[in-house]
């Protein structure tokens, strides 16, 4: 697996504790556990977003085929 996979790996599971955790925040009665997820929730929403941009960074390199096939130089 390369780095790119584990990186939607992570992401997904990172989307998943996110909606976990908004969803413990919305059924909890204690002001000070909902005050808990809410928080855990914005930490999931701050780690989604730093995945978002590695692997929008990753996937914005230009490859070794794009290089050949899409390169600006004219022959």
């Amino acid at each position: 697996m390369d780095a790119l996979n584990y990186l939607y790996q992570a992401l997904e599971e990172k989307i998943s504790n996110q909606l976990f955790y908004n969803e413990c925040m919305v059924k909890a009665i204690n002001p000070v556990a909902r005050e808990l997820f809410a928080r855990l929730r914005d930490e999931e929403t701050s780690d989604i977003e730093m995945l978002q941009k590695e692997i929008l960074f990753i996937e914005s390199r230009p490859s070794a085929v794009r290089k050949i096939f899409f390169s600006d130089k004219k022959v």
